[in-house]
């Protein structure tokens, strides 16, 4: 049951970011945007040719061969974490490995990541993201709780 959890989040987050970065490129040209909660939440045609907020910008390609050791590396420790019954570091690491091969495809098709969600407050915005980097950060919360929870053993998924 773990595996096959681990797989269909893992997948299911990867058919989401594909699917919502495909409606955006058809519907929001670049440069273009088009608010859905005023100026608060907007959606925006966004291409991140780095890392992580925009670090290291032009190393697409790079951090697409890092990804791919990365991704081997969280599929290891998936499978070296002992019992059949999923748990949280099950959760966190589809999240992570879902959302990295999202952000792994573009860089390898596009040159770059497609980000379309942009959130803030007036000049004050958060980095524009999208649903694989929403995996990764989701994934990164409950490995972190995973970590910090005392008894893990209360937190098995039945």
């Amino acid at each position: 049951m773990k595996r096959q959890l681990f797989a269909g989040l893992s997948l299911l987050i990867i058919v989401i970011d594909r699917v919502s970065k495909g409606w955006i490129a058809a519907q929001v040209p670049g440069g273009q945007q088009v608010e859905l909660l005023g100026p608060y939440l907007r959606l925006v045609h966004g291409e991140n040719r780095g890392g992580l907020f925009g670090l290291m910008q032009g190393s697409a390609p790079i951090l697409g061969l890092l990804s791919i050791g990365v991704i081997v590396g969280l599929i290891i420790l998936h499978e070296r974490e002992t019992g059949l019954r999923p748990t949280l570091l099950t959760l966190g690491v589809a999240g992570l490995v879902g959302g990295a091969i999202g952000n792994l495809i573009d860089r390898f098709t596009l040159g770059y990541v497609l980000d379309f969600i942009d959130m803030g407050i007036g000049s004050s915005r958060f980095w524009t993201f999208n649903v694989a980097d929403m995996g990764i950060t989701i994934g990164i919360c409950l490995l972190l709780a995973d970590g910090l929870l005392p008894d893990k053993s209360r937190w098995r998924l039945r």
